[in-house]
């Protein structure tokens, strides 16, 4: 499948900045599923300065915001074809070891409600791959899509417990579930094609999870799907916070407003 990607985000502050920087991970890179055949990321208020690869290598852009500006805009175009492979990666970044991915961080820390959803499963007869789908079946009954029911700061434990939230609480609650039963889970971002829907309000998020003899295998919980050739990633880490798309540090004024327009046409 043929993808083509706009993708803007709009911020305004309240006043001019003093000074302001920024991490972009909005730069996909070629795998078995997806191959880049344009990109392009445009700064207007900003300066890319540099670009690196973090220690999940994603590719990272760096970025400084001009002295006295109140707007920035980032802007990023591209195409990119896409195959369908039942969402397994297989292991894509062998210089990331899976490992890695089975340890906890605070926000995908499991309490008591996380904890006793996954009794269950312990000590289960299923294989790993049923089991995955078994828990990511269940999360998806038992919690409901609600846009402004969390933030980026919620954890798996709250989201379960409130049983609402975005793809990203979805995200993390399943990796919180398979994280307590011993399996190694990455989160997700990047972007999908929605049918139907011409403009989106956000990027999307995932969970990948390492199965023995076929790698990384993909789990969209909120969907209920696995990824396929509708999907391209843009980044992945131990949770949001690892894979957010932008993230940024600015003094002297405050984000008042956010506008982010999402388009993935065929």
């Amino acid at each position: 499948m043929k993808l083509n990607i706009k993708h803007v985000s709009k911020y305004e502050f309240s006043n001019n900045l003093t000074y302001g920087v920024q991490r972009l991970r909005l730069n996909p890179q070629n795998n078995k599923i997806q191959n880049i055949k344009t990109w392009n990321i445009n700064i207007e208020g900003g300066i890319k300065q540099f670009e690196y690869l973090d220690h999940h290598q994603n590719i990272c852009t760096f970025v400084t915001l001009s002295n006295d500006s109140k707007e920035i805009v980032i802007s990023v175009d591209g195409q990119i074809n896409t195959i369908e492979n039942n969402g397994m990666l297989g292991n894509d970044k062998p210089k990331t070891k899976p490992w890695m991915y089975n340890m906890y961080t605070p926000i995908t820390k499991p309490g008591y409600y996380l904890k006793s959803f996954c009794k269950r499963w312990k000590n289960s007869s299923y294989s790993e791959l049923d089991i995955c789908h078994l828990i990511a079946e269940e999360i998806k009954k038992l919690v409901k899509f609600r846009k402004g029911s969390t933030s980026a700061y919620t954890s798996a434990e709250e989201s379960f417990k409130k049983k609402k939230g975005v793809c990203q609480d979805f995200a993390h609650i399943f990796i919180s579930c398979l994280r307590y039963l011993g399996f190694s889970v990455r989160y997700v971002s990047g972007y999908l094609k929605i049918e139907g829907v011409n403009e989106q309000d956000a990027t999307h998020a995932w969970a990948d999870v390492f199965i023995k003899d076929l790698g990384w295998v993909g789990f969209d919980v909120a969907n209920g799907i696995s990824p396929d050739e509708r999907y391209v990633v843009l980044a992945n880490g131990f949770d949001f916070f690892d894979a957010s798309p932008i993230h940024g540090l600015h003094l002297d004024s405050q984000n008042i407003k956010l506008d982010v327009s999402v388009c993935v046409q065929q």
